[in-house]
């Protein structure tokens, strides 16, 4: 097993040195700007503590998908050595600056600014490394020690590049992919409810429907959670991993029994009923 305080070793940088940090999703909208305003967003900490308190140098990650145990991720994008800090006041500037970010900080207060560089080496790695980060508890603790906490690397991309999405008719994936789509896929997912279709490797259909917050993805996670989210003919017939795809995408202003009358209608039309998994 491979972890990713070896891969800070192989790039010769000392590791007693390095916080890793898992950003939330404001992280996220920023390094969707440019690793420019990424940078920018993080060269200003909350005081007391930092979660720069005594790193030289920072590695920085952005959650990733859920895994089946419930296990948190986090994508690497790169690191950053740590070249000086002061009180933020808004008068000295960072080195990384973006207006939108420099706009939001104003005003802040118990707010220290860095200055940061990115560092080459690694680089390459950006968008392409997965680590799991531990547990879900484990993710309050965004900020750790790269020696104290080794990370198991889950992945490295040939690509930092994620696939287009297919689209929601054109979207095929087995239950046990779910959790390591790329993160613009399980947004889309998430954002939609609507009626979907599992099927096993025998051919028997089971059509659900997701009304839900976080729509397909919340649904289906509880199939990864423990096979049969809580349908007593799945957990029956005792099958964990299907072929997952979508139906139909219920509209915005579908109400929940709008929603449950177009799952009856495809369990009617594909006879998940009679022939499928469907008990009613």
């Amino acid at each position: 097993m491979f972890n990713f305080k070896e891969f800070l070793e192989k790039l010769e940088l000392p590791t007693e040195t390095v916080r890793l940090l898992r950003h939330d999703q404001r992280g996220v909208a920023h390094w969707q700007r440019g690793p420019n305003a990424f940078a920018s967003f993080a060269s200003f900490q909350k005081q007391n503590p930092s979660p720069y308190t005594g790193a030289k140098i920072a590695s920085h990650f952005i959650p990733g998908p859920t895994l089946p145990d419930g296990s948190a991720t986090a994508l690497f994008l790169g690191s950053t050595r740590i070249l000086d800090q002061w009180p933020w006041d808004g008068t000295r500037l960072p080195t990384f600056q973006d207006e939108r970010v420099l706009e939001s900080e104003h005003g802040k207060p118990d707010l220290d600014a860095f200055d940061l560089e990115w560092i080459e080496e690694g680089q390459e790695f950006s968008e392409r490394i997965l680590i799991r980060w531990g547990a879900p508890s484990s993710t309050r603790a965004w900020s750790q020690w790269s020696h104290r906490q080794p990370k198991e690397i889950l992945e490295i991309r040939m690509t930092a590049h994620e696939p287009p999405f297919p689209g929601f008719s054109g979207f095929m994936r087995r239950l046990s992919e779910i959790a390591y789509l790329p993160q613009t896929w399980q947004a889309a997912l998430a954002s939609v409810g609507g009626v979907y279709l599992l099927v096993t490797d025998d051919g028997r259909q089971y059509v659900g429907s997701a009304t839900g917050h976080d729509g397909f993805m919340a649904r289906w996670r509880d199939y990864i959670a423990n096979g049969h989210g809580g349908n007593l003919l799945l957990k029956e017939h005792g099958h964990r991993d299907y072929s997952v795809s979508i139906l139909e995408v219920a509209s915005p202003d579908m109400s929940w029994t709008e929603i449950l009358a177009r799952e009856a209608f495809w369990k009617t039309k594909l006879g998940a009923k009679a022939h499928g998994l469907n008990a009613n």
